[in-house]
């Protein structure tokens, strides 16, 4: 509730669409590794480097987005040395991908960033609701993308 009233589907959403422009800027960023990368490269990386063999289907069906998409996605973060493809030992009309080395190393610089920066946010949470509150809220809202994107399909 929101002053006591409850918050609209249309609130909802609205809160859900500036939270997420202001996590997900377009805006390139150096990350400490000397290379500046959008939010939307890291986080694709981040996801990667945490399911590494995933295919360019299922990461598509994962993110709720076009193999098109994706594939221009991966185009990018091949060409900086951040992923690599392999053909599937299944198909050969099936690439599964995996971070490099170099990709490792970003990651690695963007979870520290990205602690420090959210942290800050984070805290003053922390100072407005208890713990329980605040982990609650993130628990809904991790089973709310689980339950979009298996709408979403």
């Amino acid at each position: 509730m929101a002053n006591g009233r409850k918050i609209s589907i249309y609130e909802a959403s609205d809160i859900l669409h500036q939270a997420a422009t202001l996590h997900l800027c377009s805006v390139p960023h150096d990350y400490g590794t000397g290379e500046p990368y959008t939010s939307a490269e890291v986080h694709t990386l981040s996801y990667i480097v945490d399911n590494p063999g995933i295919s360019v289907t299922q990461l598509a069906n994962d993110y709720g987005k076009t193999k098109g998409a994706i594939s221009q996605m991966l185009k990018k973060l091949t060409e900086k040395g951040l992923v690599r493809k392999e053909t599937s030992p299944q198909s050969n009309r099936v690439y599964l991908l995996f971070p490099t080395e170099k990709g490792l190393q970003l990651h690695t610089a963007h979870k520290q960033v990205d602690t420090l920066h959210f942290g800050k946010s984070y805290k003053a949470l922390c100072e407005l609701y208890s713990p329980e509150e605040v982990n609650s809220a993130w628990t809904i809202l991790k089973a709310w993308v689980q339950i979009h994107r298996r709408l979403d399909r």
